[in-house]
Formats: structure tokens, C-alpha cells, sequence
């Protein structure tokens, strides 16, 4: 992995630690009660594996492997940034409704009212908005007064942001 994905994926680690409205729910337990995590702000999550998001506001995302963004509502303002893309290219990337990124290591900003974010690979991200996240794989998830850590299980988070 290059020093400069490196150095991205830490930038939206440490740049913003806020909080989140939001409920976690093992996927190996089914039928377990949702746990509500109190607290309002942003959802924070690194790792690799699998990273599923649907959500309205705004998402903040380095990501290194495979990115597919569907922009559900056709409102969503997408920014693609890497060192390997040429201005054309993200120009061309930025003008549909679905964007798919085959080995991408760079950031993804998505601001949008409905949009889904699937990741493949290594990926640290912050949402704010509504929505839910499915993480498969292994990493950690963060907000004000809540953490915890995502497994090959899977987990679950809903979140809701306020302003």
C-alpha cells in the first residue's frame, strides 16, 4: 500500500471524531434486540473486508480495492480523488448515476438525499446523515461515546446524525 493511502486512510481516521445516533446488531445473532448507541454527530469505521452503506448526507472515504457508488436519488455530488486518475477521467466518473472503481486506492466524498457505497478492500470512512452500514471483515467503528469492532460475522450499525 502506498505512503500516501496511508497517510489518507489516517487523515479520516483522526481529522473528525464526532458522534452518532446509532443501533449495532451482531449478524451472527439473529432476532438479537438492536443495541441504540446514544450520542449525536458522525460514524466512524476502518478496516478490510466488505463495507455496505446506505445512507442520505454525507460520506467522507479512502478506500483501497473495489468501489461500486449507486446514486439512488440522482441528487448525489461525487468527488473521486487518486494520484492514478487523470482530471478527464474523474470528470467522466462524476457524471452518471453508478461508479465503479476496480482497484482504486484514493478518497471518495459522496453528498447526496439516497446513494449506496459497497467497498472491497482496505477502507476508513466517515458518515453523517441517516443510513445503515453493513461491515464484514475486520476493523473497528467509532462515535463519541461508542466503539466497537467488526468481524467476520458482520455487524450491523444504523446511525443518525443531527445538523
Amino acid at each position: 500500500m502506498s505512503k500516501r493511502l496511508m497517510v489518507m486512510l489516517a487523515v479520516v481516521l483522526t481529522v473528525v471524531i464526532g458522534s452518532a445516533v446509532a443501533w449495532a446488531q451482531e449478524t451472527d445473532r439473529p432476532g438479537e434486540a438492536e443495541r441504540v448507541l446514544a450520542g449525536k454527530g458522525f460514524l466512524n469505521a476502518s478496516g478490510s473486508g466488505s463495507a455496505q452503506l446506505e445512507m442520505r448526507g454525507v460520506l467522507m472515504m479512502t478506500a483501497d480495492g473495489d468501489v461500486v457508488i449507486v446514486d439512488i436519488a440522482g441528487d448525489a455530488r461525487v468527488r473521486i480523488g487518486s494520484a492514478a486518475r487523470s482530471g478527464d477521467e474523474t470528470e467522466a466518473l462524476a457524471s452518471g448515476l453508478t461508479y465503479e472503481l476496480t482497484n482504486f486506492q484514493g478518497g471518495i466524498r459522496v453528498v447526496g438525499s439516497h446513494f449506496t457505497v459497497e467497498v472491497r478492500g482496505l477502507t476508513a470512512f466517515q458518515a453523517r446523515g441517516r443510513g445503515k452500514t453493513e461491515l464484514v471483515g475486520e476493523g473497528v467503528w467509532k462515535t463519541r461515546n461508542n466503539r466497537g469492532f467488526w468481524s467476520k460475522a458482520g455487524v450491523t450499525l444504523g446511525f443518525e446524525s443531527e445538523g
